[in-house]
């Protein structure tokens, strides 16, 4: 499922390459929101899927940076419209928080009661999939959020 994900992606930025229509050649303006983001949880996307979602978005015509899950868009009592197909998008999670354990297998649990947790690095990736609608897929989201345009001697 990786592999296929990773020459899909691949694929479709080559294709853009090729036509000259690379999405990060689109010329934004000053205060544009133009990296793909979740406005569900603020997190821009990155690597991969910052680069998939915007060479979808440039080749299907979205002109809105903002990026969901059926799921949520449903708890912005919003829906995604019959027939839209989503986008699929990777996570890759090389380290994390495990439960601390004993000699015998039980969980560490500190004075407040809570299990103690350490951060652990993985022998191999946890990868898990997600499918993404854009903003325009989507009815009943209110507009997206105006950013302040900072002046031009702070752009530069």
């Amino acid at each position: 499922m990786a592999t296929e994900y990773v020459e899909q992606v691949a694929g479709a930025i080559i294709r853009q390459l090729k036509e000259g229509t690379a999405p990060w050649q689109k010329p934004w303006q000053p205060g544009e929101r133009f990296m793909p983001y979740n406005p569900t949880t603020g997190n821009e996307y990155r690597g991969m899927n910052a680069l998939w979602l915007m060479s979808r978005a440039e080749s299907r015509g979205f002109g809105d940076a903002r990026w969901m899950t059926f799921r949520q868009a449903q708890q912005q009592e919003a829906r995604v419209r019959k027939g839209e197909k989503g986008t699929p998008i990777q996570f890759w999670k090389w380290q994390g928080l495990e439960p601390v354990r004993d000699a015998d297998g039980q969980p560490v649990i500190d004075p407040d009661g809570q299990p103690v947790r350490r951060e652990v690095r993985y022998e191999r990736p946890r990868v898990w999939s997600a499918v993404v609608f854009n903003a325009t897929q989507i009815d009943g989201l209110p507009p997206a959020p105006v950013r302040a345009v900072a002046s031009a001697w702070e752009r530069h």
